[in-house]
């Protein structure tokens, strides 16, 4: 059996909005959140409470589909720990520092295990996709605050 390898990743992004709407924004998970990147992974709400949110993935993979299940503890004001399990392993540490009152920025490492070195994503790759995920996030947080839509 080939041993597990870990691969560390790094993102980070910079939000035009103050920390506590940043927070609650990036912290309201809806089971249709997923569309604004584009992706067609079906998500499913099994707990939301204020101190953890707890959902089902199930998405079509070479062989199928996959399902995993996604729980994120927060610890609000600034920060939130992302743990999967099921079809894949990875663990995400969020937090956010204020830069100003109307500046935010969300600093996010993970840390991805996988059951061999030949399954390891390109480091490059991986986070370039999360970098163009972020964009997204960005411009729709930005877009909320500026309607004055509640960020939760």
């Amino acid at each position: 059996m080939p041993k597990p390898v870990k691969q560390k990743y790094k993102l980070s992004e910079t939000f035009n909005a103050p920390l506590d709407y940043v927070f609650k924004w990036c912290t309201d998970f809806r089971e249709d959140d997923n569309k604004m990147i584009g992706s067609k992974t079906e998500r499913k709400m099994l707990e939301k409470s204020p101190e953890r949110v707890i959902w089902r993935v199930r998405y079509k993979d070479g062989k199928g589909y996959a399902e995993g299940v996604r729980a994120v503890w927060l610890r609000p004001p600034n920060s939130w720990t992302l743990d999967t399990c099921g079809d894949g392993r990875e663990v995400g540490e969020y937090k956010l520092k204020a830069l100003g009152k109307t500046k935010t920025r969300l600093d996010m490492k993970f840390v991805v295990t996988y059951d061999s070195k030949d399954e390891v994503e390109d480091k490059e790759e991986w986070e370039a996709d999360g970098v163009k995920h972020w964009k997204i996030y960005k411009k729709a947080l930005e877009a909320d605050l500026k309607a004055g839509r509640p960020a939760a």
